[in-house]
C-alpha cells in the first residue's frame, strides 16, 4: 500500500557522535554542534546546511508529504533551524512528536519507542501506513521511492553488503537479516560477528543489512509498539523487536526489498569527513 507519511527518529542522545576524536578531520563548527547538539544537525557543504536538511529533501523529492520529525524533549534546535530555514517544501507538511525520557532514566526508550510517541501525539498514524527511518542515515531518493511505493504491508530496505561502503568492524555494528525464497524475513541478527558463519545467513549467501528505513501497516502495527517490552540487552524498547513480534505473529509477513548502495552514517565524528566527502 502506498503511503505518503514517514517518521523520523532523530531523538537519540548521540552519545557515540560526542565521544573524544579519535582521527576525523572535522571544522570547528561541526565539532562544538557534535559535542552539544543532536548529531542530525551537523552542518556540511558549501551552503554549511545540517545533514537533516539532505535527509529531508530526499525525502520530499521521493513522493513524502507528511514527515513526523521525533526529536528530543526540552529542546527547540530541530524547530528553531526550520523556523529559520529558507528552504521550500511546497504542499508538504513537517511535524515534531517528542520524545520524553521517563523518570529515573538517562536517555530515552529507544527506536520503538520514538515511533510509538510518534502516533500517540499524532492519531492519524494509528490508521494509516507509514514509513520509519533513521536520523542519522542518508538514503536516497531511489530507496525512498521504493519503499513508499511498495504493494508490502510490511517491508523494509535490505540493503546488499557489496553496496554499503563500510569495513567489516563497521557492518557488525549494524544488523543482518535472514529472508527466505520470497523475499520474507526470517530473523534479523544484531550485530553480527565478523568471520563467523552467521555472518552470511541470508538467501544466496548474500549479507543484507537492515538500516531502519521500513514499512508498516499502521492499524495492526500500533499492538506491536504499544507492547514492545525494554530489550534486556540493550535497555531500550528496540524496532528490531517489533518487527520480530510482528513476523513471529504468524499473521503477517515483512518482506526485503534488496537494493545495492551505500547510506552514509553519521554515527560517530569519524563518520563526518566520509559523510562530508559524500556530499561534495
Amino acid at each position: 500500500m502506498i503511503t505518503d507519511s514517514i517518521i523520523i527518529m532523530a531523538a537519540g542522545l548521540s552519545s557515540r557522535m560526542k565521544k573524544n576524536l579519535t582521527s576525523s578531520k572535522i571544522n570547528h563548527n561541526q565539532k562544538i554542534i557534535a559535542d552539544t547538539k543532536s548529531k542530525s544537525l551537523i552542518s556540511f557543504g558549501i551552503k554549511s546546511k545540517p545533514f537533516i536538511n539532505f535527509l529531508i529533501s530526499n525525502i520530499y523529492d521521493s513522493g513524502f508529504r507528511n514527515i513526523y520529525l521525533v526529536v528530543p524533549e526540552n529542546s527547540n534546535d530541530f524547530q528553531n533551524y526550520f523556523f529559520k530555514s529558507s528552504e521550500s517544501y511546497v504542499g508538504c507538511e513537517i511535524k515534531f512528536a517528542t520524545q520524553a525520557v521517563p523518570k529515573k532514566r538517562k536517555k530515552p526508550l529507544g527506536t520503538s519507542d520514538a515511533v510509538f510517541q510518534a502516533m500517540e501525539q499524532f492519531p492519524e498514524l494509528k490508521s494509516k501506513p507509514f514509513c520509519v527511518c533513521n536520523g542519522d542515515n542518508l538514503y536516497s531518493i531511489k530507496s525512498f521511492k521504493k519503499i513508499r511505493l511498495s504493494k508490502f504491508d510490511y517491508a523494509f530496505i535490505a540493503y546488499e553488503r557489496e553496496g554499503l561502503k563500510f569495513d567489516e568492524k563497521k557492518v557488525s555494528s549494524f544488523s543482518v537479516t535472514k529472508l527466505d525464497s520470497k523475499n520474507r524475513l526470517i530473523d534479523i541478527i544484531e550485530k553480527p560477528t565478523i568471520g563467523k558463519r552467521h555472518f552470511k545467513l541470508v538467501k544466496g549467501d548474500k549479507i543484507r543489512v537492515n538500516m531502519n528505513l521500513l514499512k508498516f501497516a499502521a492499524e495492526s502495527s500500533y499492538y506491536f509498539f504499544e507492547s514492545c517490552p525494554i530489550n534486556q540487552r540493550r535497555d531500550e524498547k528496540e524496532i528490531s523487536d517489533v518487527i520480530l513480534s510482528i513476523v513471529r505473529s504468524n499473521e503477517n509477513h515483512f518482506y526485503g526489498i534488496s537494493i545495492s548502495e551505500h547510506v552514509p552514517d553519521l554515527t560517530s565524528k569519524n563518520d563526518i569527513q566520509f559523510v562530508e566527502k559524500f556530499l561534495k
